[in-house]
């Protein structure tokens, strides 16, 4: 796989979906952090959609700073969670698009979190491997929006399907003035 690969997946209407269900108060973001909604959890969990946004292994909740040095302490999860545990759909996304993405999903590769994840305007993430590759799907983008893939810049378009290879150095930037969603599927193997 290069390291954009587009999908011949149908379309959705994802966007709108999401901002009736938070319109509804069916799903939220976690406290003030407008960062990451899971639209599946683990058997022990099944309908938190909170529990997979962030690090599996660190918990940034609990992490502090010291007054005095300004260094961030993070503690590790005891257990982590395990990627391979996101199996059960949320029930907030029952009877949703994000329900047939989740059975297409699953029906086509094994995977583990299905997130949706907002990036705010003039933000940039930084330069990370992860372990497996990821299938991206943009609910909602505009110019200055991208992902850089080693030395590989793309603007994900908007309703469009990418498999992508962040196994190797990556980052996604978001220097427009509005939110970027994308709904990121961590993709463990193939089907």
């Amino acid at each position: 796989m290069q390291h954009f690969e587009e999908l011949d997946f149908p379309k959705f209407t994802l966007f709108e979906e999401f901002n009736s269900l938070m319109s509804d108060g069916k799903i939220y973001w976690h406290k003030d952090k407008q960062d990451q909604i899971c639209i599946n959890s683990t058997k022990r969990d099944p309908d938190n959609f909170l529990l997979g946004r962030c690090s599996l292994f660190y918990d940034w909740d609990k992490s502090y700073t010291d007054e005095e040095t300004g260094k961030i302490t993070v503690p590790r999860r005891i257990p982590p969670i395990k990627e391979k545990n996101f199996t059960h759909l949320c029930s907030a996304f029952k009877g949703t698009q994000f329900e047939e993405v989740f059975n297409i999903l699953n029906s086509k590769y094994k995977v583990g979190r299905i997130r949706i994840m907002n990036s705010l305007p003039k933000t940039c993430l930084s330069w990370h491997k992860d372990d497996s590759t990821r299938i991206h799907y943009p609910m909602k983008t505009q110019d200055g929006c991208f992902m850089v893939i080693e030395d590989e810049v793309k603007h994900l378009e908007k309703d469009t399907w990418y498999h992508t290879n962040t196994t190797v150095q990556h980052t996604a930037m978001n220097a427009s003035k509005e939110s970027r969603l994308h709904l990121v599927a961590c993709v463990l193997e193939e089907a």
